[in-house]
């Protein structure tokens, strides 16, 4: 009787998975019209080798495909990629996104709610969809690259490889549907031109030893956390070197519910943001334009910050600012974009046990050096890295 019972049982739950296939969702999706993708994107040529590149947004990317690949944190790329040279071209995926998902396991990430027939369908069409790999004399071919979703801008780039030469291709590109922070931000007529004043090589150290030591509250009172580096360089440029860098955008929504620090009578004018994995840790970085130039280039003063879990909701402020400081340096040099670097002496030396954060009611510490940095927008050999001569490194042996 138990026996019979047990087959019975197995039976029953066998109808049950099966039905539960066949009574899934259809997969419905839009029909691929990729004529305003192509309209939008921007274009790279290298000798025989063309490349058009544009970033899906969310609701574009669920009509395309219809699921919500945003949701599972995957962003498609769109390619195309032309070859008018003699010989085969190959392009690499990984150069695009170390850890790009592959066709199949986009579909498998999003298999929930549909049929055996709709998750053969949404294998088929992202296969048949997908940017591949091999390019013909004479062919042009396009397709999507499933990434890593980021917000904001999005830096990669796309090798090529030929059977004699090879081509790199970076690219920049606005994510459809994001807001930056700094929108709205007019760095020309933030000052007068006449206001502005010039400062030839290394005469900006002068410069720079006259800027403000801390961002304050709105009424320019109360003493806030360190300005503890300095870009300059264009805000174009910056911008490329950070989302190389693994930086992230912040969106004006986000900005608006952030805490304002204030220097220059004004707010910061970009927060920039680096979340380890997992996000035990988020790395931050506000951004201030100086009322002076170097060299005819913009000058940026910048407050890192370093903020890590605790028990609480709330992320508990990393006192050791000089940490965040130095962070911020390896992942601009890791990241191919820091040409040059000097060192400022601070004029004051924090201890560990000061009080001077009133913004965020917690002590921190610093050595009080600035880092200046020029970044590059194009990818910068490390070993090629211009170390200036002024003040000594902190930590560095008499």
């Amino acid at each position: 009787m138990n026996v019979f019972r047990h087959l019975t049982l197995s039976i029953l739950l066998g109808c049950t998975l099966a039905l539960c296939g066949c009574i899934g969702s259809a997969y419905v999706f839009e029909q691929t019209d990729v004529s305003e993708i192509r309209d939008r994107a921007e274009s790279r040529v290298d000798t025989n080798i063309r490349v058009s590149a544009a970033v899906l947004g969310r609701q574009e990317s669920q009509g395309l495909f219809g699921v919500d690949l945003y949701a599972q944190g995957i962003q498609p790329v769109w390619l195309e990629i032309e070859n008018t040279g003699s010989t085969p071209a190959r392009y690499a995926p990984v150069s695009t996104d170390s850890y790009y998902f592959s066709p199949l396991e986009v579909a498998y990430k999003n298999r929930s709610g549909l049929s055996d027939e709709g998750r053969s369908e949404l294998e088929r069409r992202l296969e048949a969809t997908a940017m591949p790999r091999y390019i013909d004399p004479g062919e042009t071919r396009s397709g999507f690259v499933f990434t890593h979703a980021v917000k904001g801008a999005k830096g990669f780039n796309v090798d090529v490889f030929g059977s004699t030469a090879s081509h790199s291709f970076t690219f920049l590109l606005r994510v459809p549907g994001f807001v930056p922070d700094y929108a709205n931000f007019d760095a020309v007529g933030l000052y007068p031109e006449k206001a502005l004043v010039d400062y030839q090589g290394d005469k900006v150290i002068a410069g720079l030893q006259d800027m403000p030591c801390c961002s304050t509250d709105k009424a320019g009172k109360d003493s806030g956390n360190p300005i503890n580096l300095v870009v300059i360089g264009s805000g174009r440029d910056t911008l490329k070197a950070l989302l190389r860098s693994g930086w992230l955008e912040t969106s004006s929504a986000e900005a608006a519910e952030a805490e304002a620090h204030y220097l220059f009578g004004r707010s910061q004018d970009a927060i920039f943001r680096y979340e380890s994995v997992g996000g035990e840790s988020i790395y931050e970085i506000r951004f201030w334009l100086a009322p002076l130039t170097s060299d005819q280039e913009e000058v940026w003063l910048g407050e890192a910050r370093h903020f890590y879990a605790w028990r609480s909701a709330f992320p508990r402020f990393d006192p050791d600012v000089d940490n965040a400081r130095d962070f911020t340096i390896q992942k601009f040099i890791y990241g191919q974009a820091l040409r040059s670097l000097a060192w400022l002496s601070g004029t004051k030396i924090v201890p560990a046990e000061s009080l001077w954060d009133r913004l965020l009611y917690t002590p921190y510490f610093s050595d009080g050096s600035r880092p200046v940095l020029w970044l590059s927008a194009e990818p910068y050999s490390v070993s090629e890295i211009e170390i200036k001569d002024w003040d000594k490194r902190p930590g560095a042996v008499e």
